[in-house]
């Protein structure tokens, strides 16, 4: 599909569109009733299209996302800061659809942030789109390509969520240099950087090379599964999601970096009758205090109000994270709590410097 830019003078513009829908397939009747739904940004890299990541832009829209996927500049000399312009001015076309009653798009863009997620040349030129597009704040890079100064500057000052995935044996862009746009967001509230052994460069896309080590199937299904909780995550404020990527169950084919000023704190997904894991995630060499309670409440802290009453609840002592930031561990239900609904939240923080955690409630099975 095509749209002529009202809102930046960009011209004619090509896109394609994934949505969810009432039924499977190509052209069926958009979700309208069911929206807004949140809104990502979907660009190929360097001599791909569109159409190269249809798999990943289907499987995000199945999973309750709005997904716009940029095709322009697939020759052999993009303008990276065009591709930048256009995707912004395809987000926006996507947001103004949805504000117009009769559009087949009617309802489907929630306000807000926007998300990014980009391949190869489209992973560097996130490092543009950020520097002209506010409300994009939350980026993942997949396998990707550097950019020019400018990009480098506007990561160094990027201050939503990021996520970078490397290969292990990616020959094109290789791993250090996906690592270094992780390296650069110093800023980011919550950042990651994820290599995967025996993926190479082309693992997200449709047509996945069967040469590397891992197989191609099963790089597609990498991806899927480090992208979609981590939208769900920084996009509807899910932080459970983050057990589907750090929890002990993962059969984790990767090396981790992460570092978050804002910190995270999952688990419960896997709750038994006798005990559930939670994981905290905060900076390198942070300290810590995880707290529980059966009741909501106001309590007083150095950062903050948290929302649990500990006069029901507990504490555990300073505990530090270590140098990746980040520790797990089992919470051990009191006998006969079945039925029971306990609330958690943790800090971490760095001498008179930190931040509460999103609270969550688990019900014990």
């Amino acid at each position: 599909m095509g749209f002529t830019d009202s809102n930046y003078g960009q011209g004619f513009i090509h896109a394609r569109i994934h949505y969810p829908a009432l039924s499977a397939g190509q052209g069926a009747t958009a979700a309208n009733n069911s929206g807004p739904f949140p809104v990502v940004a979907l660009m190929h890299g360097w001599l791909g299209s569109a159409d190269g990541l249809d798999m990943i832009g289907n499987h995000m829209a199945s999973h309750g996302y709005l997904v716009a996927s940029i095709d322009t500049h697939s020759g052999l000399f993009p303008d990276t800061m065009d591709y930048a312009r256009n995707t912004r001015a395809m987000l926006q076309w996507a947001e103004d659809q949805s504000n117009t009653p009769g559009s087949w798009l009617d309802n489907m863009a929630r306000l807000g942030d926007w998300a990014a997620v980009g391949h190869s040349m489209g992973g560097g030129t996130l490092s543009l789109l950020i520097g002209i597009e506010p409300r994009v704040r939350v980026i993942v890079g997949m396998q990707a390509a550097d950019a020019d100064p400018l990009g480098t500057t506007n990561m160094n000052n990027y201050t939503g969520a990021g996520m970078w995935i490397a290969g292990s044996v990616d020959n094109i862009v290789p791993p250090l240099t996906v690592r270094r746009w992780y390296d650069r967001a110093t800023l980011g509230s919550r950042r990651s950087y994820f290599n995967v052994i025996g993926m190479g460069h082309v693992g997200p896309t449709d047509t996945v090379g069967n040469g590397d080590p891992m197989p191609g199937a099963e790089q597609q299904a990498v991806h899927r599964r480090l992208i979609t909780p981590f939208l769900d995550a920084e996009l509807r404020g899910d932080e459970g999601a983050y057990e589907f990527i750090y929890g002990s169950s993962v059969d984790d084919p990767w090396t981790m970096s992460q570092s978050s000023l804002q910190p995270i704190l999952w688990g419960g997904r896997a709750a038994t009758s006798t005990s559930a894991e939670f994981g905290l995630h905060g900076m390198p060499f942070a300290s810590a205090v995880f707290a529980w309670s059966t009741a909501l409440g106001s309590t007083v802290t150095p950062f903050g109000l948290a929302d649990l009453d500990l006069v029901a609840g507990g504490q555990t002592p300073v505990f530090g994270l270590g140098p990746l930031g980040w520790g797990r561990d089992d919470f051990t239900f009191p006998p006969l709590s079945s039925g029971t609904t306990f609330y958690f939240q943790a800090a971490a923080f760095q001498g008179s410097n930190g931040a509460l955690t999103r609270s969550f409630g688990v019900t014990v099975p």
